[in-house]
C-alpha cells in the first residue's frame, strides 16, 4: 500500500517508507537516526512545528520584561509547545533538564527482589550496551561512583558541585547518605559539533547553543542530511491504520497549517508520542479488529499508569543567608542524592532519590512568603536570595488498578480529538514511601543547617510512565521485550509508556537506550524481509 500525503506545496505524493514514527522526542529522534544509519527510509510525523532552539525560546528573558512576571515559553511570533499534541520537532527534549541515569538490575527486577510491582522481561545486561551507545552519541557528564544501584557509564568529566551542594552533602553524610555529581546529557567539554555548557542556568527554557542534548539537533538533523529521514511537522496523527489482515499500514493525520487530512504509510509503524499521548493514540485507533483500542486484546492498554511522584521541599541554607549574590546558576542541579533506602529495613517497597538545586534563580516565587513591606522587605529578599534551595525527592509508584489513562470524549481539543485523561490513586505503599522520603529530606536539610520554608502535604506526579506495559505474556502486556506489540507484528511502541516498573530514576536515558535497541531489531527484520 503506497503512502499518500501532502507535501508542503500541497501536492499529493505517493511514497512507502520502511518505518513511520509518530513523535520526534527522545525515543522518536533516537530511533529515526539509528534506523537511517542502517539504511532504512524513515518518516517522522510530528504534531508540532519546527523549532529552532537557538532563536525560538525565551531562554534568557527576565520576569520584569512581562507585566504579569510570567515568561512565555516561546518568543513572540514563534509557534510551538502550545499543547501536548503540538510541542514541536524535538519534543520534550527541547525543554528537559537532561538528567541521564542508568537503571540497575534492581530496577529491572523489582518484583523478584522485593515481591512487589512487575519485572521487566529484560535484564540490565540486555540494555547496558545501548546505554554505552547513547552516552557516546549525546555526551553525558558524570563521575565514576562505583554504585551497584546506579551503574557507571561512558562519561564526560563531571561539573563541580556548588557551595550549596557541599552544605547539603554535609547534612546527608551525618545521616549515613551521600551525594554524587549529577549525570546529565549536557556537555561539560566541547565536541567538534557542539560547545560545552556556558552555565547560564536556563536549561529548561531551551538551550541556545545545543550544549544540552535535544533530539532535533543531535539526532534528527544529521539523519535528514542522509536523505533517508523525512519529517512531517505540524501533522497531528489521529489514528494508526490497520489492514483487514492485521498489519499496520501507516498513520492518518491532520495538518494544522494547511487544514488538510493526509496519510503516511510504511512497512512498520512506531508509536513514540511520549507515554500518555501514545496511549491516547492507540485508544483512538479503533477498528472492527480492535474495538477498544489498537493492540489491546489484553485489555492492558492505558492500565498500569505509574508516574513518578515527588515531594518538593523549599528551604533557606542559613550558612548562605546574607552572602553576596553570585552567578552560580551552573546548569541548574550539579549534584544528586542516589537511592540509599533500598538496602535498609523499611515497611514499604522501592526507594527514592533526590534532585535539588535545579530552581532557576530568575524566578523567585518564594519571595511572596517573605514578610515586610518597602525597603525592609527588599532587604529581606536580598538576604535570603543566595540561601534559597529546592530539594525534591522522587519516588517509584507501584501499578494499581485505579491508576490508568483513558480518553475524555466529552472534552475535545482544538483539533476535535478527545483529550487524554489521567487517573492516579496513591496506594498504601506510595503513602508510606512519600512520608519517608519527605522526612529523610527534611532531616538532611536540617542537619545541613536549613530553615524549612515549605513541606508538601501530598505527592505530586512527575515523569509519566506506563500504560503500554512491556511483558512476555500477551494476556497481560501490550508489547514484548523488543517493544513490538503482541497483537500486531509490525507495530511498535517506544517510549516511557512501555515501562512495567519505573524505578525512582529519571527515565529518558532508558527510553533512548530502548529506542536504540529497538532500531537494531526493526532493521534486522527489514533486512530479512519480515516487514
Amino acid at each position: 500500500m503506497a503512502a499518500i500525503h501532502r507535501a508542503r506545496s500541497g501536492h499529493m505524493q505517493r511514497t512507502t517508507f520502511d518505518v513511520v514514527i509518530v513523535g520526534s522526542g527522545a525515543a522518536g529522534g533516537t530511533l529515526a537516526a539509528h534506523l537511517a544509519r542502517r539504511g532504512a527510509r524513515v518518516a517522522i510525523v510530528e504534531g508540532g512545528p519546527r523549532v529552532n532552539t537557538r532563536t525560538d525560546f525565551n531562554t534568557h528573558a527576565m520576569p520584569f520584561d512581562y507585566p504579569n512576571r510570567h515568561i512565555p515559553t516561546m518568543r513572540p511570533g514563534k509557534p510551538g509547545f502550545d499543547s501536548e499534541r503540538t510541542r514541536g520537532v524535538g519534543g520534550k527534549t527541547m525543554l528537559w533538564n537532561a538528567v541521564a541515569l542508568r537503571f540497575s538490575q534492581r530496577d529491572f527486577k523489582g518484583r523478584s527482589s522485593e515481591g512487589a510491582g512487575e519485572d521487566w522481561p529484560l535484564d540490565y545486561t540486555d540494555v547496558a550496551p545501548y546505554y554505552d551507545i547513547i552516552e557516546r552519541e549525546v555526551g553525558v557528564c558524570g563521575n565514576l561512583d562505583h554504585l551497584e544501584d546506579l551503574p557507571d557509564g561512558v562519561f564526560l568529566p563531571p561539573v563541580p558541585m556548588k557551595c550549596s551542594d557541599l552544605i547539603v552533602r554535609r547534612g546527608a553524610r551525618k545521616l549515613g547518605a551521600d551525594l554524587i555529581h549529577v549525570r546529565k546529557a549536557t556537555l561539560s567539554v566541547s565536541t567538534p559539533t557542539r560547545p560545552a555548557c556556558h552555565f547560564c542556568g536556563n536549561c529548561m527554557a531551551g538551550c541556545d547553543v545545543v550544549a544540552k542534548y535535544n533530539s532535533a539537533d543531535v539526532h534528527i538533523a544529521p539523519a535528514e542530511k542522509t536523505g533517508r529521514v523525512t519529517v512531517f511537522s505540524d501533522s497531528i496523527v489521529r489514528e494508526v491504520m490497520v489492514s483487514k489482515d492485521n498489519r499496520a499500514t501507516g498513520v492518518g493525520f491532520f495538518n494544522r497549517v494547511h487544514k488538510r487530512d493526509g496519510e503516511v504509510s510504511g512497512r512498520c509503524v512506531v508509536v513514540a508520542c511520549g507515554c500518555v499521548q501514545s496511549v491516547a493514540l492507540l485508544l483512538m485507533s479503533t477498528s472492527s479488529l480492535y474495538p477498544t483500542g489498537l493492540a489491546n486484546s489484553s485489555g492492558a492498554l492505558g492500565r498500569h499508569f505509574i508516574p513518578h511522584f515527588t515531594g518538593g521541599i523549599e528551604c533557606f541554607l542559613k550558612e548562605l543567608s546574607g552572602a553576596p549574590a553570585t552567578n552560580d546558576e551552573g546548569f541548574l542541579d550539579h549534584a544528586y542524592l542516589p537511592s540509599f533506602m533500598h538496602t535498609r529495613k523499611r515497611d514499604y517497597a522501592r526507594s527514592f532519590g533526590a534532585q535539588f538545586n535545579y530552581q532557576n534563580h530568575r524566578l523567585v516565587g518564594w519571595a511572596r512568603s517573605v514578610g515586610g513591606i518597602g525597603r525592609a522587605y527588599k532587604e529581606s529578599v536580598r538576604q535570603l536570595y543566595p540561601a534559597f534551595l529546592q530539594f525534591t525527592p522522587y519516588g517509584e509508584m507501584l501499578p494499581n488498578a485505579q491508576s490508568f489513562v483513558d480518553l475524555d470524549y466529552g472534552e475535545l481539543d482544538a483539533f476535535g480529538l478527545p483529550r487524554a485523561r489521567r487517573h492516579v490513586h496513591w496506594a498504601e505503599n506510595e503513602r508510606k514511601l512519600f512520608n519517608d522520603m519527605v522526612n529523610w529530606s527534611v532531616a538532611m536539610l536540617e542537619q545541613a543547617g536549613a530553615d524549612i520554608l515549605s513541606v508538601p502535604a501530598g505527592p505530586a506526579t512527575n515523569h509519566e510512565l506506563g500504560g503500554c506495559r512491556m511483558g512476555s505474556d500477551p494476556r497481560s502486556a501490550v508489547v514484548n521485550a523488543d517493544c513490538r506489540t503482541h497483537d500486531v507484528a509490525n507495530l511498535y511502541v517506544v517510549d516511557g509508556s512501555v515501562f512495567p516498573s519505573s524505578s525512582e530514576k529519571n527515565p529518558t536515558h532508558t527510553i533512548m537506550a530502548l529506542a536504540a535497541r529497538t532500531a537494531v531489531h526493526i532493521a534486522e527484520r527489514l533486512q530479512k524481509g519480515e516487514l
